[in-house]
């Protein structure tokens, strides 16, 4: 639905320079050609975002599950694992075979 306010916006600019302005047509496509390429990527930026961020909260919440998640060839679990929420990362407790290592639940399946 946001994307129809989008279109709506970049034509009201279009019209707006229509009416305004001592621009080509050629100058005025262009510029509303620009903002549409604008718009589109922050769009795609919006959406890529959301869904890695989808990603994360999947796999954190599968180790609060109890399930074994793999992070770069490693298995990650809540046994030798403890979950650092502010740096959503998995760290590993001391006295297991990882100790020390850290995996970023955005690098995890």
């Amino acid at each position: 639905m946001s994307y129809v306010y989008i279109v709506a916006v970049v034509a009201l600019l279009y019209a707006v320079m229509h009416f305004i302005t001592e621009l080509s047509h050629r100058q005025k496509l262009a510029i509303a050609g620009l903002l549409l390429l604008i718009v589109g990527g922050a769009v795609a930026w919006n959406r890529s975002v959301d869904a890695q961020q989808e990603h994360v909260r999947d796999v954190i919440l599968k180790f609060h599950q109890h399930q074994t998640l793999e992070c770069n060839g490693v298995e990650v679990n809540d046994r030798t694992f403890t979950l650092s929420v502010g740096t959503q990362s998995f760290i590993a407790n001391e006295g297991t075979p990882q100790a020390g290592r850290i995996f970023d639940a955005a690098g995890c399946r």
